[in-house]
This record gives structure tokens, C-alpha cells and sequence, in this order.
């Protein structure tokens, strides 16, 4: 093998997974994210508070 097909192998590390809550964190994130937008703060903020809370995040080692 080249230094080139070596490098795109796959290797073993981090697999992430996303999946959705079920329907009332998903509304608590959303209403959160409402109330922070009414507060002022900003919209990336927000939005990065309701995906916190509206999605599941499991880190796994392969």
C-alpha cells in the first residue's frame, strides 16, 4: 500500500450518536430557546440550548 491509500483506511476511534428526545424536551428546549430569544440573548445561543436539550448524545469507543 501507497502512504496515500494507507491515510484513507478507516480507523477505529469515536462513534457519536444524535437522536431526537421524546415530544416534552423537545417543547422545553424549544420554549427555553423562546425565552432566551425574548431576553435578548443571541440567536445561536438559544439554539445551542434547545439542541442541548431536545437531543440525545451518546459518545461511544469503537
Amino acid at each position: 500500500m501507497t502512504h496515500m491509500e494507507k491515510a484513507i483506511v478507516p480507523r477505529r476511534g469515536l462513534r457519536i450518536d444524535l437522536a431526537l428526545r421524546e415530544k416534552p424536551f423537545t417543547f422545553i428546549g424549544l420554549g427555553g430557546a423562546g425565552l432566551g430569544l425574548q431576553s435578548g440573548t443571541g440567536p445561536v445561543a438559544a439554539s445551542l440550548f434547545a439542541l442541548v436539550v431536545a437531543v440525545r448524545v451518546q459518545i461511544s469507543r469503537i
